[in-house]
């Protein structure tokens, strides 16, 4: 390669370097591109939409309070079983909570066994219902002299105490559904007079162990006293059940209970109380509470609610509803709702009419 020609191309070569080299140098420059304001793929926006409302549909419900007016009967299913003095004890010692929180109304208090099976017919009292002790009634009444005392010498059963020492104690297979059943099967014989024409039943259950002790297969169900129930009345009247028991899953109370039971046995959850009081609207309280003063207020509230429940036709809209009486009481009744039903703190007297308007959603 001649001489000339060799520098020539070293030449070319170092411009090509320097232009490269003052390339790298320069900032390099970006521009935007616009944006369309329509583009092929471009998504618009969701136009919102208004949530259809339901309309809505002023009703009319009317009542008539009928004679049953402010009543109600409670039978009272007593554990007589030897385990259970203490229990007994404080259910007496609570019952002005009980009466108290009844208020005015005209409650008829009745009482039988959970012993059912025993031999002797003193103790075996097949749902037959005690006489009060001191009285010649079955009844206790918001008229009854000395009713507090009345109950607590009823309620303390004379075949439970002391009866392990000589050794007649009633039966400790306790079965308070099937007392329940036989106490309304005797409506019209042992017990006549104890269940009212109309007038709503609440059956309060005081017991340490469930239908025959523990709930075997061949226990009476809740759903057979309700048959039993529908059987007698039909629609006439309503049942409310509560329990005073061992609740399901307290292991603590169990356990302080089979404290007091021969041989540390005896003592179940009442598995099928809680069934029955959860079908027909009542509630179970725990038996190990140190005063059963709350249990009974509650207890006694939750019969003043049956006794003042009207159900409407159809779920009202809230704050719509309006009640009007006729002929318009003395003192202002109250009430709340709860779902369909119409609740009156305290019932219109025998002969209202009650004109129920409100909203619902159609």
């Amino acid at each position: 390669m001649d001489t000339q020609y060799k520098n020539r191309s070293s030449l070319v070569l170092l411009l090509a370097c320097a232009t490269a080299f003052a390339s790298a140098c320069m900032p390099t420059e970006f521009r935007q591109i616009p944006s369309s304001s329509s583009t092929k793929n471009e998504v618009p926006d969701p136009v919102p939409t208004a949530v259809p409302q339901r309309p809505t549909v002023s009703q009319t419900d009317s009542f008539t309070q009928d004679e049953s007016a402010g009543k109600v009967d409670i039978l009272v299913v007593n554990d007589n079983s030897y385990s259970m003095e203490v229990e007994q004890k404080k259910m007496a010692e609570r019952f002005p909570s009980f009466v108290s929180a009844l208020g005015d109304l005209d409650y008829h208090i009745s009482m039988t066994t959970t012993d059912i099976d025993s031999s002797s017919p003193k103790l075996n009292l097949g749902g037959r219902v005690v006489e009060w002790t001191g009285t010649t009634s079955k009844l206790l009444t918001p008229q009854t002299v000395k009713a507090s005392d009345v109950f607590k010498n009823t309620i303390k059963r004379s075949e439970t105490i002391g009866c392990v020492a000589r050794g007649d104690c009633p039966s400790g297979n306790e079965q308070p559904l099937k007392a329940t059943i036989l106490a309304m099967d005797q409506r019209l014989k042992e017990n006549a007079g104890v269940f009212r024409d109309g007038v709503d039943l609440a059956v309060v259950v005081l017991s340490d162990e469930d239908e025959m002790s523990n709930g075997p297969v061949e226990a009476t169900k809740p759903a057979d006293v309700i048959a039993a129930f529908k059987s007698h009345f039909g629609e006439s009247k309503r049942l409310r059940v509560f329990g005073i028991v061992i609740q399901s899953g307290d292991a603590a109370c169990r356990a302080l209970q089979l404290a007091q039971t021969e041989g540390g046995n005896g003592a179940f959850y009442a598995t099928h109380v809680e069934g029955l009081a959860k079908l027909t609207g009542g509630s179970t309280n725990s038996i190990c509470d140190l005063d059963y003063s709350k249990s009974l207020s509650d207890i006694s509230k939750s019969v003043r609610k049956l006794v003042g429940t009207f159900e409407l036709s159809s779920l009202p809209l809230g704050g719509s509803v309006k009640v009007n009486f006729t002929p318009k009481p003395s003192k202002p009744i109250t009430f709340h709702v709860e779902g369909k039903n119409l609740i009156f703190d305290n019932p219109p007297a025998a002969g209202t009419k009650i004109d129920v308007t409100y909203d619902s959603a159609q």
